[in-house]
Parts: structure tokens; C-alpha cells; sequence
């Protein structure tokens, strides 16, 4: 098999250690590794993941330089790592940063509004999206959470109204822990939806469900590192028993479209 990462988080070294604490406290829970490069490669080789793509979101305006950075550095002479850049939505400059991610070779953008505390389809930031499906990058979007309005379903409809040519990954099946809300607001087709932080939560028959109403051509696997490790998702992944082409297009095919052609 085939197998690509959507969702991996990684951070420079000397953070990596407070910034997947950080993530487990604003979730609860507790991080299973360190986000630093180094045990990601380890992580996806022994889970015999051969792609995987990378970010880092920014929480503030000034972070995004640094972690564009950071993020094309680590791809570098790793084509098997796929940059996703960050901005941060409404930012000033947007115009330059997105110009000069380009520039880096980063190949999409990876917005998290629960921790920019930015609502998916905030005005401000509807030219920012305009600009980004003009130069063909996908965004991952993180999606819902039961605390916060900032990801819901609806938003991210909203925005894709405003801006229909864009290309969106809605991660975690398209609402963490909103996931009813996600199954009942079918996004429109240049949507996509990722299996990241769901599976142990949904159980085998609801995503299988959520599959068939959404169509497998429009979901990419995810891990969601340093949360969970990725062979424990892939694990909990293929115990969902989808026919070979299914499960093929799941974990290689949708990522290889999106990115690798």
C-alpha cells in the first residue's frame, strides 16, 4: 500500500516539547509523542507511511514568517514531505507572505481558527482565500469544536460560497466533536474531508456512514501527530474493512491528486 499523512503537525526543536503540551492542554488531553520533525520521520516510517504533509499554524500575524520558514526548510530534499504554509486570516501583508510562500515551494495552507480565534468566513480574510485558490493552494481547515464557533460546518459553507473555487480539506471528518452537525451539512464537492481525530470517536459504523453519504473520493487519512500516533490511526483506519480501491484512494490517491501531480 501506498499511504500519505494530511495531518501532521511539527515545530523547531526548542519548542516542539511546549508546543505538544500546549496542543494537549487546549484539547484535554495528552500528546502521545514531541512534534519535532525527527520522531514524525520515525513515527510515519514505522507505521510504513511513505508521504506526509506538514504544518504549523500561526496564532498571531508575526509567527507566519517564522513558521513559512521553518516549514519549507523541513521539506527541503524531502519530497516525501509535503509544506503547508500558515497565515493568519484578515493578517496585514497576507499579499506578500502568500507571494513569498510561494516562492519557498510551499504546496497549501493549513488555517486553525479555534487557536487564531478567527471565524472561518471572517470578512476581512475573504480576498486572502481569492488569492489562495487563484494560485491553486489547498487549505486544511481544522474543523468544529463543541467549545467554540470559530470552524463550525456552516462557516466553512459560508466561505466557500464567497470564494467557490477554492480548494478545502475540512479535517476531522469535518467537525470535531460536531460531527452531527458535519453529517448533516454536506459540504460542497471541492470539499474534502480527512480521518484525523475521529475514528476512536465515531466508531466503525458512523464513519463508514459518513463515507458513504460524502463519497470516499472526497476524504484524504489523516494522523493528526503528535496527538496520535500515526500508526495507531492507520491501525483504526483499516479496521474499517473498505473495499481495496476504497481504502487505496482513502490513504494514497486523493493526497496524490491534490498534491503530488
Amino acid at each position: 500500500m501506498r499511504i500519505a499523512d494530511i495531518h501532521a503537525h511539527i515545530f523547531p526543536e526548542k519548542l516542539a516539547a511546549k508546543a505538544s503540551a500546549s496542543i494537549g492542554s487546549f484539547y484535554g488531553a495528552s500528546s502521545n509523542h514531541v512534534a519535532s520533525l525527527e520522531i514524525l520521520l520515525e513515527q510515519e516510517a514505522l507505521a510504513g507511511i511513505g508521504y506526509a504533509a506538514v504544518s504549523s499554524s500561526a496564532t498571531s500575524p508575526e509567527q507566519t514568517a517564522h513558521i513559512n520558514d521553518f516549514i519549507s526548510r523541513c521539506a527541503q530534499n524531502r519530497p516525501h514531505l509535503v509544506p503547508l504554509g500558515s497565515l493568519f486570516p484578515g493578517m496585514d501583508g497576507w499579499e506578500a507572505e502568500l507571494e513569498r510562500m510561494q516562492a519557498l515551494g510551499i504546496r497549501g495552507i493549513k488555517i486553525h481558527p479555534d487557536f487564531q480565534r478567527v471565524n472561518i468566513d471572517e470578512p476581512k480574510a475573504v480576498e486572502m482565500y481569492r488569492a489562495i485558490a487563484r494560485a491553486g493552494l489547498p487549505v486544511l481547515f481544522h474543523m468544529g469544536d463543541a467549545r467554540f464557533d470559530y470552524s463550525s460546518p456552516e462557516r466553512l459553507t459560508n466561505l466557500i460560497r464567497q470564494v467557490p473555487d477554492l480548494v478545502a480539506i475540512a479535517a476531522h471528518f469535518g467537525g470535531w466533536q460536531s460531527w452531527d452537525r458535519a453529517y448533516a451539512h454536506i459540504q460542497p464537492e471541492n470539499v474534502f474531508y480527512d480521518t484525523s481525530s475521529s475514528l476512536m470517536f465515531l466508531g466503525k459504523d458512523r464513519a463508514l456512514d459518513f463515507l458513504e453519504k460524502m463519497g470516499p473520493h472526497r476524504f484524504l487519512f489523516g494522523s493528526d501527530f503528535p496527538m496520535w500516533t500515526p500508526k495507531a490511526e492507520l491501525e483504526r483506519f483499516l479496521e474499517l474493512g473498505l473495499d481495496e480501491d476504497i481504502r487505496d484512494r482513502i490513504l494514497f490517491g486523493n493526497f496524490e491528486t491534490l498534491f503530488l501531480q
